[in-house]
């Protein structure tokens, strides 16, 4: 494991995919749109190594006709996005917090790190998790719906101005090579996490960068904790 050149002051998780181990769900809703629309379904694998925060380039590769029009485009959007979050509701008790991350936080805020969370995922579903879990007051922050070009850049950069800390000390642990570009950009030091229920493949996350944990537990080790 590559160490940190220095200790951070903010430790910020991405949420799905990272603290929410929810792949599978996420994936099931994937299959659900694919066959609403019938149009076979790329693989799991496929998912894994296509998918990013503009999503519907990969539903135009694997068959859905791409709208001619902006009104069009955003009936398709509107029409997909009910489906997953459908699909979700019936679904999200099987998506669980990851069984370490309790353990691990606690540990981080003994030590005297702040600790946040940004996330693309809306704020009552994200609120939903942490509270079944106990772990709705365990964050000095929260931003949620950091969604689209740039989101997690600026709410990174404004998780550095709330805690009045440099972006440089602040680390960022995304699973999306997204997540971990919008914390560079940011200039937060991004750390993969590459543990195999996480969205992106490790070789997609470690062309970003050389700091990777493959559970939330080694954050321990990564930070000397």
């Amino acid at each position: 494991m590559t160490l940190l050149k220095k200790l951070p002051k903010v430790v910020v998780f991405d949420f799905n995919g990272t603290l929410l181990d929810d792949l599978h769900v996420a994936y099931g809703s994937v299959q659900e749109l694919f066959k609403t629309y019938s149009i076979p379904c790329p693989t799991l694998e496929q998912f894994r190594e296509e998918i990013s925060s503009d999503f519907m380039e990969f539903y135009f590769r694997h068959g859905f006709l791409r709208p001619t029009t902006k009104n069009e485009l955003e009936m398709l959007v509107t029409g997909l996005q009910t489906i997953r979050r459908s699909f979700y509701r019936v679904n999200e008790d099987h998506a669980r917090i990851r069984v370490d991350a309790p353990r691990t936080i606690s540990r981080l805020l003994v030590k005297g790190f702040y600790v946040a969370i940004v996330s693309a995922e809306k704020g009552a579903t994200l609120y939903r998790y942490l509270v079944k879990s106990g772990l709705q007051r365990q964050f000095d922050c929260i931003m949620s719906g950091a969604w689209g070009y740039g989101a997690k850049k600026n709410a990174l950069l404004e998780i550095g101005e709330i805690f009045r800390t440099h972006p440089a000390d602040l680390i960022y642990i995304d699973d999306t090579v997204d997540g971990l570009s919008s914390a560079r950009d940011a200039g937060v030091v991004p750390v993969a996490f590459t543990n195999s229920t996480g969205y992106h493949p490790s070789h997609r996350l470690m062309e970003i960068t050389n700091l990777n944990i493959n559970e939330i537990s080694e954050l321990e080790e990564l930070l000397k904790v």
